[in-house]
Order: C-alpha cells, then structure tokens, then sequence
C-alpha cells in the first residue's frame, strides 16, 4: 500500500556513493541549471496554484465531496508532475487500532492502483509510527527527494515494477483534526521537491480540507433542520453562504491580503463587532503584522502599532503559542495591553471585550481574527462554528501569502544573479581594458609619446562605446514588460538600434510582426534569447554586422540572430562552459516549447534561430 511504501523508503538510508556523487555534481553546476531548477519549481507551483483554483470549485459544485475526489487528485496530480496521487484517510480499524487507508486516488496510464488493494490499500499506523507522528503535527513527509540533481546531471532508471521512487506526504485537517494525507508518488524518477512547491502541495491539502469541512457544514445544516428549530437552521444556512461565497473569492482572487481583508469584513458583519484585525506572523523579519483592520464596517489603516516583534518578546511569544480562541474582558483583564497603543484604542472606542481565534496550520499558529465588541454576549463566539470556518480559510490564504512570497525571493535572486553576470562578462570587462590601456599611455615616453598616446586614447574611445553599449543592454534588460508595451518586434528593433556600436559593428532588425499573437512570456522569453545572442556575438565574435530578424511562417515564428564574425573555432557545448549563455539560451527556447539551434564555423560567423509554434487562437 502507499503507506506501506512511505515505511520502507523511510527505513532505507541513502547511498553514501551516490549523495557524494550528486554533491561533486551540485559544485560543478552552471548558475544556468540553477535557474532551470528555480523555473521548473515556479512552473510546478503556479500549476499547482491554479489546480488547486479549480479543484476548489469542483468541491464546491459537488454535491458529496468524495464523488468529486478522482477528478481533483487527476487535476493535481497532472500539475505537479506525479504518476500517482492517493487520498489517505486515518481511521479505526476492526482490530480497534488506527489505521491508513486509500480513499481515494489516481494514476497515470500504466501505474498500478493501490486503492482497494488488499496489500497496499491500507496499513496500521504503528508500521509507520515516525511518518504519521510527523503527518499529525502539520508537517509534510518528503522520502528520497533528488535533493542534489540538477539539469543535465543522470537520474535513476524508471522503475519496472511500479515502485515510488520520489514520494511527498502532505498532511489534511478538517476543523483542526488530523484527517489524514495527500501523497503525490513519482515512479519514473527522482526529482527535487523545493520549499515552494512543498507549499504549493499543502496549498492543495488545503483545498481538499476546506471542501470536506464545507460538505460537514452542509451535513451539520441537514440534521440541524430535522432536530432544531428555524431559526438555528437559518444561522448555519446563512453561514453555508458565507463560506461558499469565499471559497468563491478564494479561487479568484490574486492578492492573499485583499482576501483576509474581505474575509475580517465579513467576520465583523456577520457578528456585530465593532472593529477587528486580521494579524499574521512573518518570518523573516519574525513579526506579528496587522494585514487588515476594519472599524465601522471599512477597511481602514490602524491608528495604533501595526507590528511587534514575534521573538524575544513576552507577547509575541505567547501569541507564538496559542492554540485556542480565547475571550478577554476589556473591562478587568489586561491581555491587550502588551501590544502598544491597543488598549487607549478600545477605551476610545468604547469596547468592553474581545474574541481572539488562533489561525493553525497543523501545530503552528501562523496568526488570528480579532472581534471587538460593545455589546454583551461576545464570549460565546470562542464556540462559534462560522468563526471557525472563516477562521481556517484565512489560514489557507495566509499560507497562499506566504508561496507567493517565497516565489518573490526566488525570481529576486535568479534575476540578481542575471544582472551578476552581465556586469562580469560586459562592463567589468571593458573597465579592464580601460585600465589597460591607460596604464599603456602612461608608460609611453619619447620620441613617438604623442603618436602612441593618441592610439591610446581612441581605443578607450572604443571600449568606454562598447561599455555603454553593455550599460545599454543591460538597462533594457531589467524592462520586463517591454514586450508588453509595444510588442515583440519594437523590443526587437530597440535592441538592434542599442547594440550598435559606431565604427565597429552595426545592428539591424528585419521584420513585420506589430502583433504575434504569442502569449506575453514566450515573447518575453524570445527577447531574452535574442538579447543573449547579440551581446554574445559582440562581446566575443567580433562582427561587421549583426541581422535580428522575425519571420511567419505557416505555422511557427522563426527567429534568428546571425553575424559575421569570427565563429567559434570548437563546437558550441565547448564554450557553453565559459560563460557564453549557449545553455541559457536552449533552456528558454525549450521552456515555451521551442526548437533552438545554433551553426557557427570558425571565421565565418555565427547564426543562432528559434522556432516556436503559433499561438492557436479562437
């Protein structure tokens, strides 16, 4: 069973020879593989994200949840690349012991089923004690990760008999109790599973959790109308509305803020409170913010301290550690004090209490919902299952806040590392020569001084033009939506026109394509290859010309970068490892699902094209 799989890969250790061999080969690894590594994650997170969209309203246009389970765990598992996605839920089995049992799950064509499996749909859970003790708090379980493989580097054989060979465990709660797991099984190969798309996984637990809790809601509405009177079976009604309207909002809405925002409005509504805050903890700086406050029924900016700090801190520690909704008297008890500013606001305001409820993940308090009240009668909420509710699909957004994040810090760091590049191989290299010669003229006396001196200065000439003409490129490059504001063929032809490089090489675009109908990153993705490919033929080829051209054809666009240089006296996979952006350039191409190819012989130039399918448009 699946289970059983995550107890044997947890009790065999790795090979010593084959993580040394993975490390020799991480140290070796091209910047260009790293942001391969990055952008598959990226590609497998919003994948994951938008799955995770749609799996949303298929279980909330379900009528039972778990009929809709097949086609949600083939929409995630097609996103995050897996060969098979069980749903494992924790039950009590007839022995009277906690069990793991399948209950739900898809393959890809070829891949044996576990689910209803006498050997592998289901285990014991004192078999694999340390995973599910893991599963319980909240965290994922990841077995034989390629924590060191990176593009280019060989990866194990597809198993023949259907064994996993990567395997991610992500945990499901509904109303704060372990339900049981997600599990999402690679059987061809191992691959890196990164913190971004571990999220992205416990962003579609997430999901699946909020849609059971919903379908409990829906069943605790039925039989509440059968025993209890109108008006109870009016409340949870109004309280189904609410959560379906934002799980809704949650599947559309791209800013996480906006969200917890829209979700506090809708708390202080439906309860009469006064004012309220949506708090979260940040990691880095460790913080506990206020992302929205709301005081008379808006959105408003707090006129009190927005932030305090989560460590070294007695009440951002104990906030850390608060796991159950609580009720404070504004009136006797000074709980609210400790944050500065917060007290003199609920004297000014008039309030005589306070509901703060928890935002678990798991065992980690990630923030709270806090209702202030005028009126008696608040305590009662601490038990109010709508607040409940609202409470666990702010976390879920919170969670969302936090992918979106990380992904930021990622593209941050790749494109740094971009720009780190161009400065060594453009512009710190012209300085060099610079310097160079500068050291020439002063070392020139005699006779010929003043000849020699003159040379001298109109090579500077020449390498402070061919410096900016590098300064040049690379301000254009850090313009992202150039090929959003005047399309491909503008960006194209501001390139030709700004890697010119008077009396030395002259640049040209030829070409007739105002509108591609190409989707904005594959056009943005050919601007970076045609980019790469200009600097690299004048940098290093040396040419007289340099011809961009974009060309329709029936069904591609063909893109090429030619110019008659000197060529490369090796072949093109020698001088990728110098830093020429060969493997950057092949990568992008084959990232928007084009055919990039490069000819070059030595004294006769250099041609690199990029074909790249039509758009089908409707």
């Amino acid at each position: 069973m699946t289970v059983g799989l995550i107890a044997r890969a947890a009790d065999r250790g790795p090979d010593c020879a084959d993580i040394a061999n993975e490390a020799a080969r991480a140290d070796v690894a091209s910047p260009c593989a790293e942001f391969a590594q990055i952008s598959e994650s990226l590609q497998h997170r919003e994948g994951l994200l938008a799955a995770s969209a749609r799996a949303s309203r298929m279980l909330l246009e379900a009528t039972v949840v778990m009929e809709a389970i097949p086609a949600v765990l083939r929409e995630l598992g097609a996103a995050a690349g897996a060969d098979r996605v069980n749903l494992i839920r924790a039950e009590t089995g007839a022995d009277g012991n906690p069990w793991m049992v399948v209950a739900g799950e898809w393959t890809a064509p070829g891949i044996a089923a576990y689910l209803g499996s006498v050997n592998k749909g289901g285990c014991p859970e004192s078999t694999i004690g340390s995973t599910c003790a893991e599963l319980r708090a909240g965290r994922t379980v990841l077995l034989n990760p390629a924590h060191h493989f990176r593009a280019g580097t060989a990866v194990p054989a597809a198993s023949t008999d259907g064994s996993t060979l990567t395997k991610a465990v992500v945990p499901i709660f509904v109303d704060n109790v372990f339900f049981g797991a997600l599990s999402f099984d690679n059987t061809r190969q191992r691959r890196a599973i990164d913190p971004a798309e571990v999220a992205a996984l416990e962003t579609a637990a997430g999901v699946i959790g909020a849609g059971l809790h919903r379908e409990r809601l829906i069943e605790a509405v039925r039989r509440e109308r059968e025993q209890a009177a109108e008006q109870r079976m009016a409340e949870l009604a109004k309280a189904n509305a609410v959560i379906r309207g934002n799980l809704e909002r949650l599947a559309t809405e791209p800013d996480a803020r906006s969200f917890l925002g829209h979700v506090l409005l809708e708390a202080t509504r439906q309860f009469a409170a006064s004012s309220g805050n949506v708090i979260v903890r940040h990691d880095s700086p460790a913080v506990w913010e206020i992302v929205a406050h709301v005081a008379d029924g808006q959105l408003a900016t707090p006129s009190f301290t927005a932030s305090i700090p989560a460590d070294n801190n007695a009440l951002g520690e104990r906030l850390s550690r608060a796991a159950e909704p609580v009720f404070c008297c504004l009136l006797s008890d000074d709980n609210a004090t400790a944050w500065p500013g917060l007290m003199d606001y609920h004297r000014a305001a008039g309030h005589t209490g306070m509901v703060a409820y928890p935002l678990l993940f798991g065992d980690r308090n990630v923030g709270f919902i806090t209702l202030d009240f005028s009126t008696p009668g608040a305590a009662a909420l601490v038990n109010s299952e709508l607040l409940e509710a609202l409470a666990q699909q702010a976390t879920l957004a919170i969670e969302i806040m936090r992918l979106a994040h990380s992904a930021k810090e990622a593209a941050v760091l790749v494109e740094r590392n971009r720009i780190g590049r161009e400065i060594h191989d453009g512009l710190a290299q012209a300085f060099t020569g610079i310097l160079m010669q500068l050291a020439a003229a002063e070392d020139s006396d005699g006779a010929d001084q003043c000849a020699t001196q003159g040379l001298i200065a109109g090579r500077i000439r020449d390498l402070a033009r061919e410096g900016l003409a590098e300064a040049r490129r690379s301000v254009m490059a850090l313009r992202p939506d150039q090929t959003r504001s005047g399309g491909l063929e503008l960006a194209l032809r501001q390139l030709a026109e700004r890697s010119s490089v008077s009396g030395r090489t002259v640049c040209s675009f030829k070409g007739s394509a105002p509108a591609t109908g190409l989707a904005p990153e594959h056009e943005h993705a050919l601007l970076r290859i045609a980019q790469e490919a200009v600097s690299n033929a004048v940098r290093h080829g040396h040419p007289q010309h340099v011809r961009i051209s974009l060309v329709g054809e029936a069904a591609h666009w063909l893109l090429t970068v030619a110019d008659d240089g000197q060529g490369m006296a090796g072949s093109p996979e020698d001088f990728a490892e110098h830093g020429f952006g060969l493997t950057n350039m092949r990568e992008r191409a084959e990232a928007i699902n084009g055919i990039w190819q490069i000819e070059s012989h030595h004294g006769q130039g250099t041609r690199v094209s990029v074909r790249l399918p039509r758009r089908n448009l409707p």
